[in-house]
Parts: structure tokens; sequence; C-alpha cells
């Protein structure tokens, strides 16, 4: 009964909107009127003409005057009109250094903007396309045949927000002031790497390198998350005299205004922390941004820390937000309380799935230098204890792709030189359990028991083998509890009579998964999945949840923390050098207590450094030579199983299209869709205001 009398009061309120809103018609009415008549009057026996007043009520045929409208007023959040102003969550949360823009001498959340519309950068990876997007460089990087010059050939005629051309001299200065002043972002690597770099011309830097690096750019130039960003020379170059840089004063420098390569300007900052407001620059076309891409459609962007996900929710509700990181049971809140609001895919019953196309992997990794995780075996027993669905379902509500690999699985351009022939190799891969018993390693029916769940639980997913690849994966590990449990038996673990797992020695066998994130982020996710698994599978476990300002996982001291299974990715072609470099033995820290550069695990092997070895100095498009390669590095990783791979590192969001519309979803995935990666600024220019 209550639907139908707020139907009925719908109803009305539209018929009395239609009615004020459609042209006036003529109505009759009753008026009162003074008429003059002629009447005839008896005078003195005389009849006379004379002319009177009469009032009379007659009937009128009048048509209304309409009332003017008055002009909507323009709606207005945090003083920035609202139809010209993209808002977005920080991913960061809260910033602690409101005031200091100087990214060069520490961490300065980039993400409240800075990446994002402040700064265009040389080179940018599109991880949705596998492509590198050439931004401030005019063509991809060219090295000389050694490998030991790199030519940046940067783009004609772009401008900082002052007036001032941006040049190749920019270029030059930044490397050569970064490569002196130890304690600056890039110091560690440039001070070993970089001999100098010189503008050749106002579009041309050269930079001349110590040791052979064909993936110099890549490493240090390419921002997916962070790079080496251009800094004015006409500013910073106050704290170079006679060739030496002031260290200090350079550190302390907090840049504040900043000035802007990219297609916005700083507008203004909450001194708290809590927001940072960017306007568009009126020369928005002498941004290299503006140059590829065309003009970015908002006015402003305001980058926000709204709180919890509660409070998060309510703000995209009321909408005062256009996109918001959020977990998965917020995204699926918030787009059944606002018909507006949407996760990556805008058009299935399955809504809140999310782009699996990210180029981390989240999972948990093993200290391997503390006994047991210092054992293969035991770490695979481990693994063959988990449910991959399971772990799914609690790691992201079942909407994750399953990703036991270090590579992204479901990455279009992995599939042809890795994914395929390691599907046939994995076939007859199995995990040795003593006494003459094998298992198979591999699980190729996963990804469809994920989707299956999902069906079970009324949600709507198309049954295609095809695209359930696409989006779940193509399997996992085997979920065999009892052959994880005859593998730790044959490493000398047993049993008490109450089913408590012993260490060979006889003692208790406990330990802990650390998380130093948030709930919500995939590294809290995957460190709670493996958690609730190994629970189940009957093992002394404890779940710690730590800060990341406590250095833990960089110190080694933890059992298993939840983090990136691998080094970094590019996904743009056959090499996985960086995918692997950070096992390298001369990156390991062999005491636990140090702190660690390389993988968390700590984990290294000789085979694996001669296989890095060759790759560093190789042509990065030799694929007939990184190929094999990272095939090989691919089965040691497999076969030692320094970490367990869970699932594509979810970023889960939602956005609003009440004021604005275009974003990229899973139906048009045409480029990167996060708010806190630099593609931000290229997004921008794509989608349209609502006129609301």
């Amino acid at each position: 009964m209550r639907k139908n009398i707020l139907l009925i009061g719908i109803l009305v309120a539209l018929t009395v909107l239609l009615a004020s809103c459609s042209q006036p018609t003529p109505e009759t009415v009753i008026q009162t009127v003074t008429v003059i008549e002629t009447v005839e009057v008896v005078k003195e026996g005389e009849t006379v003409i004379e002319t009177v007043e009469v009032v009379k009520e007659v009937e009128v045929e009048v048509t209304p005057v309409p009332e003017e409208e008055a002009p909507a007023e323009e709606i207005s959040m945090m003083g920035f009109p609202r139809s010209q102003t993209v808002f977005a969550q920080q991913l960061t949360e809260r910033n602690a250094t409101p005031g200091n823009f100087n990214s060069w001498a520490g961490w300065r959340q980039r993400d409240r903007g800075m990446q994002q519309v402040m700064h265009d950068q040389l080179w940018i990876t599109d991880f949705e396309s596998g492509e590198i997007i050439n931004n401030l460089a005019a063509g991809p990087a060219e090295y000389n045949d050694d490998f030991t010059e790199l030519t940046v050939k940067i783009r004609d005629g772009v401008y900082w927000s002052d007036g001032e051309p941006l040049t190749a001299e920019d270029v030059a200065f930044t490397v050569n002031l970064l490569r002196d002043a130890p304690g600056a972002g890039y110091n560690a690597v440039f001070s070993q790497q970089v001999d100098e770099a010189v503008a050749v011309d106002d579009t041309t830097a050269v930079i001349k390198l110590l040791v052979p690096n064909p993936r110099f750019h890549y490493e240090n130039l390419t921002d997916l998350w962070g790079s080496m960003w251009i800094m004015p020379e006409h500013i910073f170059n106050q704290f170079v005299v006679d060739g030496e840089v002031n260290v200090e004063d350079f550190l302390a420098f907090e840049y504040n205004p900043p000035l802007s390569s990219g297609p916005y300007k700083l507008h203004s900052y909450d001194e708290a922390g809590f927001w940072t407001a960017w306007e568009k620059r009126d020369d928005w076309d002498r941004t290299a941004t503006g140059m590829q891409f065309g003009e970015p459609k908002p006015q402003y962007v305001v980058y926000v820390h709204y709180g919890d996900f509660t409070a998060r929710v309510i703000a995209m509700t009321r909408h005062e937000v256009d996109m918001v990181d959020l977990n998965l049971p917020a995204i699926r809140a918030v787009s059944d309380a606002d018909e507006y609001a949407r996760g990556y895919f805008a058009e299935t019953g399955f809504p809140w799935l999310q782009s699996n196309r990210h180029p981390g992997v989240g999972g948990v990794v093993f200290n391997t230098l503390k006994p047991p995780f210092d054992n293969p075996e035991v770490r695979w027993a481990l693994q063959l204890a988990i449910d991959p669905v399971s772990y799914d379902q609690t790691a992201y509500d079942g909407a994750a792709a399953l990703n036991p690999l270090p590579i992204v699985v479901n990455a279009p351009q992995m599939k042809e030189p890795y994914i395929e022939p390691l599907m046939e190799w994995l076939q007859d891969f199995e995990i040795d359990l003593g006494n003459g018993e094998t298992v198979k390693a591999w699980d190729p029916t996963a990804s469809r028991r994920v989707v299956e769940e999902a069906w079970a639980r009324g949600f709507e997913f198309p049954d295609d083998d095809e695209l359930i690849q696409t989006y779940f994966g193509y399997g996992a590990w085997t979920y065999d509890p009892d052959a994880a449990a005859k593998l730790l038996v044959k490493n000398g673990f047993s049993q008490d009579d109450a089913g408590n797992w012993l260490l060979p020695d006889g003692t208790p066998w406990s330990f802990t998964v650390y998380t130093q994130d948030t709930p919500g982020r995939w590294a809290h996710q995957n460190a709670l999945a493996a958690y609730t698994e190994w629970q189940r599978f009957g093992l002394d476990v404890t779940f710690v949840v730590g800060e990341a300002g406590q250095l833990r996982i960089e110190m080694g001291d933890f059992d298993v923390a939840g983090t990136q299974t691998h080094c970094s990715n590019y996904l743009e072609n056959p090499d996985l050098y960086r995918t692997f470099s950070c096992f390298h033995t001369d990156l390991l820290t062999p005491e636990l207590g140090e702190r660690q550069w390389g993988q968390s695990s700590r984990w290294t092997d000789p085979r694996m450094d001669e296989i890095l070895d060759e790759i560093r100095v190789s042509d990065t498009n030799d694929s007939e030579l990184l190929q094999p390669l990272g095939m090989e590095l691919l089965e040691l990783y497999i076969q030692n199983l320094p970490a367990i791979s869970g699932t594509t590192s979810l970023d889960p969001y939602a956005v609003s299209d009440y004021y604005w519309t275009g974003w990229p979803s899973g139906e048009n995935p045409f480029i990167v869709p996060y708010h806190h990666y630099p593609n931000f600024k290229f997004l921008l220019t794509y989608i349209e205001p609502t006129g609301r």
C-alpha cells in the first residue's frame, strides 16, 4: 500500500510539474463590469432617453499570462560549481603534507591530483591496452646500439603554467639534479647509472648511462604509479650553484605553489589535508595532453578524502562525488541505492565486477629466510590447502580474476607468449607427495566454479567459456587438503591427538599472516583470504594488521605477509625482466632485521640470476630471445613458489553518471579507468556533462 501511495504522489507531482511547464490555454471566467446603457425615463409626464451606469456579471474568455520561471540556481559544492567539477576520492586518504608539492624530495601523496592532472609525464603505461603512451615524449625511447645512450625527444610548443616553455633543458636538468642530490627520488638509481644528461636542442635530450640498460626509460621515466617527473629548471636552478646541488635546501623546499606541465593547475587545498582542488589551465592546448587528446571537459577537479566506506556511499548517493574507491559490499550498496551509480560494469547483473587487468597481482609472500617457510614443499603444502573459489569470495566476494601466476593472466598481450604455452606445461605439472604418490597441481575448472557460485547466488553472467576466462582467469592451483597433509608429513610434520599440527621437532606450529594495508585494499584482502583458508585447514594461524610506517615487511619481521607477489609489470611485450628483477641475489639482504630492497620473500635462485643477467642487456623487443627465457623464469617461480599469487590486485571503485557520463566500463574499456592513475587526465577529455 505504501508503494501505491508513493506512486500516486509521484504521479500527482509529475502532473503538477507538467501542467506548470505547458503552454497557457484560454479560460472562461465571470467578471463584474460596469456598462453604459440607454433607458427611457418618464419625467413630468414626458418620456425621455437617458444614459445610466449599470453593474453586471458577465462571462469573459481570458488567456492567463504565464509566470516567468526563475533561472535554475547553479549548485555549488565546496565553493565549486557542481556541474563543472569532477569530485574524486583521494586513494591514500588524508594528506600528511598538504602544503608540500616537492615530490622529488619525498612522498607527497601523488594521488592528490599531482600525477593525474598536474603533471604530464614523458611516457605513461596504459595497462588496459598494453601500450605505452607518448605523453611529453614525442615518440618512443631511442637507444644507441650498446644501450648506453638514451635519446628523449619531447613535444614542441609545450609550456609550463607560468608561460615559460618546457624544453629538453628541463629534462636534462632534472636528471642531473636528482643524480647529484642524495636523498632525492631516483638518486639511488641515477647516481649509479647516469653519467650525464644533456640538451642537444630545445626538443632533444640525451641521457648518457654508465652501464648498458635498455630498460632505463621503463624503470624510471614511464609512469604507471610514479615515475621521474620533469621539474622546471627556472624554478629549481636556485639550488644548483657552480654545478653543486644545495641538497639540504632542495629537500626542504616545499614548491608551493607548484607549476603545472599538465592540463590543470593548483587552485587551492585544505590545510588539514582533506582535499586538493585543481583548475583547468586557460592554455590547456599548450600541454602534451591537450595536444594529444583535446580539451578536458571539467573546469575543476577536486580530490577529497570522504572518510570510511559508509561516508563515501552516502556522498555518492547525494551526488557529491563522481568517482570513489569502495570495497565490493559498498559498491553493491551504492549501486542498489542510486540508479546513477555503478561499478566497472554498467550493464550486467554482476555490477561490482571490477577491471581485472590491473598490472599488479595480489597474494601473500613467505618469509623464505624463516623455517619452515624456507622449504618449497612446505610452501606448496600451504598452497594445496587453499580453495581458490572460497579464497576469491573472502577477498573480493567472488568478483576478482583468479591469478595464480606472478603475471596478469588475462592481460591480452600475455596470452600468446605465456598463458597459452603455460597451460600446456601445467597439464603435466605434478607435486611429489612421497611414497610414489603425486598430485596434479593445476585445476582448469576453478574459474568456472567461481561463476557457478555467482549463478547460485542469483547473479547473472554469460555461460561463455571464453568470456569466463577473460574476466575470471584460466584456472588456479588445485585445492586438495589431503595432499597438503601428506606433503607436510613427508617433510617431518605431524599432528597430535587433538589434530594440532606439530613442527618436525615436535613443537606446536603456529604462525602469523600480516598485513599493513587497510580493509578493502588488495594486500589486506588477500592476506585475510589466506588466513581464512589456513584456519579452516586446521593450522594455528593469527591475522595481524599493522601500519606501513612500521616497515615490518621491509625489515623481514613477518612469517607470511599480504603484498605484491612479483616485482613490477608493464604488460606491453614478453619482456618479464621487471616482473622478476627484484628476486636477483644482488638485491638480497640475507639478514632479517635489515632492510630488504628486493622482493619481500627474500627468495633467490642461481639460475634466475643467470637468466636475469642475460635479459638485462638484451633488446626489450627481441621476443625470440625473451619469450623462452620468460617461460623459464615462470617455471622456476612456480616450482619454488616463494609467494602465493591469488587474484588480480583489484582497486574497486564506483562512478556516478549524475553529473558526468562517458566513463570507461567493462563494456567499453577504452582507457585505464582509475581516477588515481596518471591516465586520468586523458579520461577527462572523454567524459561529458549531463547538464544537470
